[in-house]
């Protein structure tokens, strides 16, 4: 990982206007991304499903995480080459619907005996019960763990 992105990272968690899920999308990103070795990391879940998780928790509040995401473009330009595909998909994407529903596809695929319907209630109920969006997210992958193969 590049010392530059490192800093921006740091300088990132200081900023009161990116809200906890938009920092721990950009650590993601910045800490996994393809080595140049071509190696990977040991992720608990596949990049697919992890993406997935993250576009369907983003599409949850898709204004206030664009918003978010353009702060971090403007102020954080290395930081944000590691998660532009994840920004441009969500800005290009109007259908969020359609977006919605391919990710929950992409969970359910993962899950053992889940429904692309119970992946977005899981996700749905867990975004109005969780105090943030991150921490939605917490609660999401613990119930995914328990579902995984």
């Amino acid at each position: 990982m590049e010392n530059k992105k490192i800093d921006e990272l740091q300088k990132l968690y200081d900023n009161s206007k990116v809200g906890a899920l938009v920092q721990e999308i950009c650590e993601y990103y910045v800490t996994n991304e393809v080595p140049e070795d071509g190696s990977s990391t040991d992720a608990l879940e596949p990049r697919e499903v992890v993406d997935a998780v993250y576009l369907l928790f983003c599409l949850q509040s898709r204004e206030q995480i664009l918003d978010e995401f353009n702060i971090v473009r403007k102020r954080y330009p290395d930081l944000y080459t590691s998660v532009s595909s994840l920004h441009n998909t969500l800005l290009v994407n109007m259908d969020y619907r359609a977006l919605e529903s391919d990710c929950c596809q992409k969970i359910s695929a993962y899950a053992v005996d889940t429904s692309k319907e119970e992946v977005l209630a899981h996700a749905d109920t867990f975004v109005r019960t969780g105090e943030n969006l991150s921490a939605a997210v917490d609660k999401f992958y613990s119930w995914l763990h328990s579902r995984s193969r």
